[in-house]
């Protein structure tokens, strides 16, 4: 962060194509970082394909004008009849395009997909049970999962107003049946816990064989079990330094999911914080607290680079810690004299900001990425073998866990105060329909 050259796509003392370190890199001559060469292609395909399914999947207001939700703003809108099967049509009052209200009628179908996914049944015995073809069955999942998602970001929209945001990420590796699995980072609210965003490393583009993911090795920090907080953290620094780069961030042996590809995780960390973006891009000020993982560290940066330049923004390595005795009050560790503290809930690096004195952090909830993750990894079918499925169930399940799992007695979403109640998940659903059909 103090190199002169941060945010510099283009200096004279760069090394563009370096393989000093046994990678290719661009060498910076200045403060001698080597970052590993990223491929911008794959970057911007597979970035325009989660942003089409986190933000454009919209059935409410005018998609000619506003195609995404946060991102852009829904004009309004007003009355104009009615379709031949009774169904409201509205016109925008910027556009003047005309546009059907959505109308999902066979809402006991639905009802019956969602009570699948809560007892935990197999795909194939849900189907049975429910009476409906497959075909049918996968049709109501992909509805049922449209109406949770159009319901969370109509809410998260009031985000927008706020003159502050702080949000955690981590990463975790979602273990599924037959040695299948995937990768993905998780972003929540600090405050409250409330899951924001989830973005995964599959993806339905082909890519030369190089990019898709073929490894069998594990490196992936784990943190070792001791009280001395300064322990944990030299041990992580260690963990990273066995690779043959930071950011050479692999999850072990996983079997390929159908009729899709995987790509790295290293790469997921620039997609999933430029889609964040969505929720920083409008508010005033934001910290952004992230899992200490090399990896997450140059794709953070890089995503809020203007906003870090004009003093919105803050950054900072995060690390869960409760039980030790130790408290760190601006100690240097690590390689590059990183400078650390801690508080109740676990400790802290500011990597954009200096800090001479014990900080007082916004962030006073450490464990939302994990809870959220236990609930996943208790609730998902294992079975899965399916992208489309998995991006359906990730999102019904982020609705039902922000509005329908209380910890400590009250709901993320209460706690953000979207919502006033703890629903269960069929009143949920009753609450989404009736929200979105009104739009």
């Amino acid at each position: 962060m103090s190199c002169k050259n941060f945010g510099v796509s283009g200096s004279e003392s760069y090394i563009q194509k370096s393989e000093r370190l046994g990678y290719l890199s661009t060498e910076c001559k200045l403060c001698g970082s080597n970052p590993p060469w990223i491929n911008n292609e794959l970057v911007k395909q597979v970035l325009e394909e989660k942003l089409e399914k986190q933000f454009a999947q919209k059935v409410v207001g005018c998609k000619k004008c506003s195609p995404y939700f946060l991102i852009t703003n829904t004009p309004k809108s007003k009355r104009h009849g009615f379709t031949s099967a009774g169904t409201q049509r509205k016109k925008c009052c910027q556009c003047d395009t005309v546009f059907t209200l959505p109308d999902f009628k066979n809402s006991a179908a639905l009802k019956v997909v969602l009570d699948s996914l809560l007892s935990k049944k197999e795909i194939k015995t849900a189907i049975k049970e429910s009476g409906l073809s497959a075909r049918l069955y996968y049709f109501y999942l992909n509805k049922l999962a449209l109406i949770f998602s159009n319901f969370s970001r109509i809410n998260e929209e009031k985000l927008l107003t706020r003159e502050y945001l702080g949000m955690h990420s981590e990463g975790r590796l979602l273990e599924l049946s037959h040695q299948r699995g995937l990768y993905a980072l998780f972003s929540a609210e600090i405050d409250s816990g409330y899951i924001l965003l989830q973005t995964h490393n599959l993806t339905k583009h082909l890519f030369a064989d190089e990019f898709i993911y073929h490894e069998k090795e594990n490196t992936l920090a784990a943190n070792i079990k001791s009280y001395d907080l300064e322990e944990v953290l030299l041990a992580r620094y260690q963990q990273n330094l066995k690779r043959n780069h930071f950011e050479q961030l692999i999850v072990g042996d996983l079997k390929p999911i159908v009729k899709c590809n995987a790509i790295y995780p290293d790469k997921v960390a620039y997609i999933h914080f430029q889609l964040l973006k969505a929720f920083t891009g409008k508010v005033g000020t934001y910290d952004h607290f992230i899992e200490h993982e090399s990896t997450l560290r140059s794709a953070a940066l890089m995503s809020s680079y203007v906003s870090i330049k004009s003093t919105r923004a803050n950054v900072y390595f995060f690390l869960p810690f409760i039980g030790g005795d130790e408290s760190l009050d601006g100690k240097r560790l690590g390689w590059w004299n990183d400078i650390w503290f801690s508080n109740r809930v676990g400790a802290f690096c500011p990597i954009t900001c200096k800090l001479k004195s014990h900080p007082t952090f916004t962030l006073n909830k450490g464990d939302a990425i994990e809870n959220f993750y236990q609930y996943l990894d208790k609730s998902i079918n294992k079975n899965i073998n399916s992208m489309q499925v998995i991006d359906n169930i990730l999102e019904i399940y982020r609705a039902l866990y922000n509005y329908c799992t209380p910890i400590k007695g009250q709901t993320a979403a209460c706690l953000l105060g979207l919502s006033d109640r703890t629903y269960q998940p069929e009143q949920l659903f009753d609450k989404a329909l009736q929200q979105i059909t009104a739009e």
